[in-house]
């Protein structure tokens, strides 16, 4: 069955108001909510989310507004979760037109490798950059990956809707 396709403006008219609240919410609310000394990281879920369920294009795109985003949110002026996250975007995206099979296990797989591999470039950052000890950044690395999955089962459902409301990426 062919699924049909809204113009540009349908999605990003429900994207933007999405990555926006995902925004604040990242910026203002999980800066102050620790679980074991770690902050949530709920922007890739979203990306890897959307990536999932519509490919590796919009993926991409959606990884490049999200990894702006995060960037801006922890007051940075890199742009290594903006490279970061349009590249692992691409990656899901990839991955989920080819080897995943549509559903909830695989979405939670693939934030789960969306979160490990930036949880790994940041502890390869603080133990080469900083020289921190590597056994308790990875700790934290881990930390922050459990607690962020925690963010996968809604990131799944608005990813689910949108797929279903704009007919975006792969048929189901």
């Amino acid at each position: 069955m062919a699924r049909r396709k809204n113009g540009v403006l349908v999605k990003a008219l429900i994207l933007a108001p999405y990555l926006i609240i995902l925004y604040l919410l990242q910026s203002t609310v999980f800066t102050r909510v620790e679980l074991l000394g770690v902050k949530p990281l709920i922007l890739p879920v979203a990306a890897a989310g959307i990536a999932f369920f519509c490919g590796r294009v919009e993926g991409g795109v959606f990884g490049l507004f999200a990894g702006i985003l995060t960037d801006l949110s922890y007051n940075q002026l890199t742009v290594q979760f903006t490279l970061l996250l349009t590249l692992l975007g691409i990656l899901v995206g990839l991955l989920a037109d080819t080897v995943l099979v549509q559903g909830f296990p695989s979405c939670l797989l693939s934030c789960a490798l969306v979160l490990v591999i930036i949880s790994a470039y940041q502890v390869l950052s603080l133990v080469v950059l900083d020289g921190a000890p590597i056994a308790l950044s990875a700790a934290v690395g881990l930390r922050q990956t459990l607690y962020s999955l925690i963010f996968s089962l809604p990131a799944y459902w608005f990813a689910r809707f949108y797929f279903r409301v704009t007919g975006s990426g792969r048929a189901v």
